[in-house]
């Protein structure tokens, strides 16, 4: 009995290091809606609606495909690696982002205070916390929701946001022109498909100065 005891101990060991390595890679789809000044509305149609994350590691990759254009970025939080690539339909381009360059690019919450809730609700089969954020300059709130039952790398949708919270299950992002809710519609623990943090051939590369000074296409 005793011997068997400690076959069932070592075995539970066995099991929990299996899930864990289960849990170290998945997939998030976010549902992306967007409040737009009327002067803006009628782009509204081009605008992504959804966001499909894959992780794995320290590494994730998001794509964003609106009409006919898509956005992907992939990231390495171990190594600061962070590679945007954006293709539309007669261009393909790829440009790479220090880690100084990054926060440039994804942006950084304004100054605000935190205040947690004792409201709870369940999001995408995960139960979450509320908080409120609010921006110390201009006085506005918003809600977000969080989740510390799971595990998964911040990713260039979530990036700007502190991990200490947990994971994000919905939040806001005011941007100077429009603010963008952000939803998980669905987290999944599985394997990724093969070849997803790579970059397809046929990419043209650019610094993120020289992207910036490419002119907008009407």
């Amino acid at each position: 009995m005793k011997n068997f005891s400690c076959f069932g101990f070592v075995l539970m060991l066995f099991l929990a290091a299996c899930n864990h390595k289960t849990n170290d890679e998945g997939s998030i789809t976010y549902r992306l809606e967007y409040q737009l000044p009327d002067s803006l509305k009628r782009y509204a149609e081009f605008l992504p609606k959804e966001a499909k994350v894959y992780f794995k590691g320290d590494s994730t990759v998001s794509i964003q495909q609106s009409q006919n254009e898509s956005t992907t970025i992939i990231t390495n939080k171990k190594t600061n690696f962070m590679r945007v690539l954006l293709k539309s339909t007669f261009r393909q381009f790829m440009v790479d982002y220090n880690k100084a360059e990054q926060a440039e690019e994804i942006g950084t919450l304004p100054p605000h205070t935190v205040t947690k809730q004792k409201e709870t609700k369940t999001i995408a089969g995960y139960p979450a916390e509320k908080y409120i954020f609010q921006d110390k300059l201009s006085g506005e709130t918003t809600e977000a929701w969080f989740t510390t039952k799971i595990a998964v790398p911040q990713n260039s949708v979530t990036m700007m946001l502190d991990s200490a919270l947990g994971v994000p299950l919905s939040f806001t992002i005011s941007q100077p022109v429009m603010k963008m809710k952000v939803t998980v519609q669905q987290l999944k623990f599985e394997p990724v498909p093969a070849g997803v943090f790579a970059t397809p051939a046929g990419y043209h590369q650019l610094t993120p100065q020289q992207l910036r000074e490419m002119p907008v296409e009407n």
